[in-house]
């Protein structure tokens, strides 16, 4: 019983190091999804009059967009969206970005996508180094303080 205990507790500690990775995960690709959405929109208004709520579902099918498709949708429907694993404020951003689409003129449009392309670039930059500096050290973190109870215990 006491070695099933220890078990578990090694199990849950490497389960938080690796959720605690792959959320640093998700944020760098969720930023690198939005900066190809915003590309994709750029391109349409500089060359075509493409609809919005069409150009929107366009977008996101042709480009495979799979981490941000849901949440693209549910802003969109006028209902409340799930959050995505960024901070509070980088949430806020998206979803007041994706309620301004298709509200002005071509060239306002055109600024406010390389306006937000531009704002979640410098994010994806603070997430890509962030990651990088502590993606080891999440794993790294949750096997050894799991071993280290577990040899406390013993």
């Amino acid at each position: 019983m006491k070695y099933a205990g220890l078990i578990t507790v090694i199990i849950s500690t490497c389960t938080v190091g690796v959720t605690m990775y792959d959320n640093s995960r998700k944020r760098l690709l969720i930023c690198r999804e939005l900066v190809l959405f915003c590309n994709s929109l750029k391109r349409d208004f500089m060359y075509r009059a493409t609809p919005i709520n069409i150009l929107i579902e366009q977008v996101i099918d042709d480009s495979n967009l799979i981490h941000i498709k849901r949440f693209v949708q549910t802003v969109l429907s006028g209902e409340k969206p799930p959050m995505f694993p960024l901070t509070n404020s980088e949430n806020k951003e998206v979803v007041s970005f994706l309620n301004a689409l298709g509200k002005s003129d071509r060239k306002t449009q055109i600024a406010l996508v390389e306006s937000f392309c531009d704002y979640i670039s410098k994010e994806e930059e603070l997430h890509r180094k962030s990651h990088t500096k502590n993606a080891r050290l999440y794993l790294s973190f949750g096997v050894f303080s799991g071993v280290l109870i577990a040899l406390v215990f013993v």
